[in-house]
């Protein structure tokens, strides 16, 4: 079975050193005119969709950038935007929670000899927390067109820096 991966990642070969991309894209990326959509703090940055283009579960790219022994590798993490992500971790928190508590309450009901009724309440949570993950991978699946735009829209500023990829 094929299991989604909540945070997709990708790297990268640069085949530069570090010092001369974080130039190049010190240089290059500020003047491409779309300043609202990219963040750059060193060698990590950020790559945001238009606001027009926002739905729901629509991702933005993370990335970090470290150097190797004669190059540099680009490490790429797709994720939900903060607000969506907190959610989806707040409810698996609760879903958790509510799993362990539930079990402690069944084995406390079994242990004394009562209907372990407790062990209800962790199956719902177990369900929800099974809910959850085929939600969030559903949303996964409904973006994968902006997350293969954002990639390539990287891709296509590290070529315009004249960062050579291999």
């Amino acid at each position: 079975m094929f299991w989604i991966r909540l945070r997709p990642t990708f790297s990268v070969v640069l085949q530069e050193p570090l010092d001369v991309v974080l130039e190049k894209i010190k240089t290059n990326f500020k003047a491409d005119g779309s300043d609202e959509n990219l963040l750059v703090y060193g060698e990590y940055g950020e790559l945001h969709l238009p606001e027009r283009e926002h739905r729901l579960w629509s991702p933005h790219l993370s990335w970090h950038i470290q150097e190797e022994k004669d190059h540099s590798r680009l490490h790429g993490r797709f994720a939900p935007r903060v607000h969506v992500w907190s959610v989806v971790w707040i409810a698996y928190l609760l879903a958790v929670f509510s799993l362990f508590f539930a079990l402690m309450v069944a084995w406390s009901q079994q242990f004394l000899g009562e209907y372990p009724w407790g062990y209800w309440i962790a199956l719902a949570s177990g369900l929800s927390w099974i809910g959850i993950y085929v939600v969030a991978s559903i949303g996964q699946q409904l973006s994968a067109d902006q997350m293969e735009h954002l990639r390539q829209d990287l891709m296509r500023r590290l070529k315009a820096a004249d960062i050579r990829i291999e």
